[in-house]
């Protein structure tokens, strides 16, 4: 009998065990992307700088209040 419940068990901790990859595996996929973001932000931050100046001069506020709008639009997709 003890053997058939071990059987039993198999299955379940076979699904727990590719859980626990695919979250492994998900949070290092994430981490792989923050970087690689990173990276690509210190390598273009001039051009990014230049693009928020011009943009907040066309829409004739300040490169903070740009940052603050794109920041509370950014937050407001997410909800």
């Amino acid at each position: 009998m003890k053997l058939h419940r071990f059987m039993l068990s198999l299955p379940n901790f076979d699904n727990q065990r590719l859980i626990f990859h695919a979250a492994r595996q998900t949070v290092r996929k994430a981490e792989m992307a923050r970087i690689a973001v990173h990276e690509w932000l210190n390598q273009h931050d001039s051009e990014l700088e230049e693009w928020k100046a011009k943009t907040a001069s066309e829409l004739g506020i300040s490169v903070s209040e740009l940052e603050k709008r794109l920041l509370d639009a950014a937050q407001s997709r997410s909800n």
